[in-house]
């Protein structure tokens, strides 16, 4: 199945969340895909909706190798098995985190303008959208994040993630998704319009996704 584009994505799965609906929840999106699919869920259960990033890290003589992720408030989530066998220093790994960590935080700021403080997530229920999962690692280390804030549940929805990395992320939260071929390549083939969501549209879904 393919979607539209990423609003058609966010109203499909904010059918399949409308258990969800006049409870304490806010809507985190993973910029900048997630927003537009966050949007449209967070309009349908009448909810927050904000941002959080989470970053992949690479590998020192392979950027595009993940061994990790790192989150916008600093928890590094490491594959322990990707380091011990490439022999990645901790050094490298805790500069490299810093440095997306800062970059992260900027990003965000620039995002959330006119938003005010980062809102409070302790007893809340968390739904953390993007508008698709490749491999979970930067998935896993923002939820990891928002159960550091105290969430009281936490759920992953997105349209489309491999079939092979279900159970593992249903190990990390509660799942809910529309897609899971297996022969996934990339999230763009799921989608016929999947053009860059802009900063000055995700300023507009932010702004439109809390005004009174």
């Amino acid at each position: 199945m393919k979607f539209k584009n990423r609003a058609e994505a966010g109203r499909m799965l904010a059918q399949k969340l409308g258990a969800y609906k006049g409870k304490d929840v806010i809507v985190l999106a993973i910029p900048m895909g997630g927003v537009p699919v966050a949007y449209e869920i967070a309009r349908a259960l009448n909810a927050p909706m904000d941002v959080a990033m989470a970053k992949k890290i690479g590998a020192p003589f392979n950027p595009e190798l993940a061994i990790g992720a790192v989150t916008w408030n600093g928890v590094v989530l490491l594959d322990e098995n990707m380091v011990d066998k490439w022999q990645i220093s901790r050094e490298y790994v805790g500069e490299i985190s810093r440095k997306l960590i800062t970059d992260m935080k900027e990003k965000l700021e620039e995002l959330r303008a006119g938003q005010g403080n980062f809102p409070k997530l302790y007893d809340r229920t968390v739904i953390i959208v993007d508008d698709g999962i490749a491999t979970g690692n930067t998935m896993i280390a923002a939820v990891e994040a928002i159960r550091d804030q105290g969430a009281e549940d936490v759920v992953i929805a997105t349209p489309v993630l491999p079939n092979e990395i279900v159970e593992t992320m249903r190990q990390v939260a509660s799942l809910v998704y529309l897609e899971a071929p297996d022969d996934f390549e990339a999230v763009g083939q799921y989608y016929n319009e999947f053009e860059m969501t802009s900063r000055e549209k995700v300023l507009e879904f932010m702004q439109l996704a809390n005004s009174a």
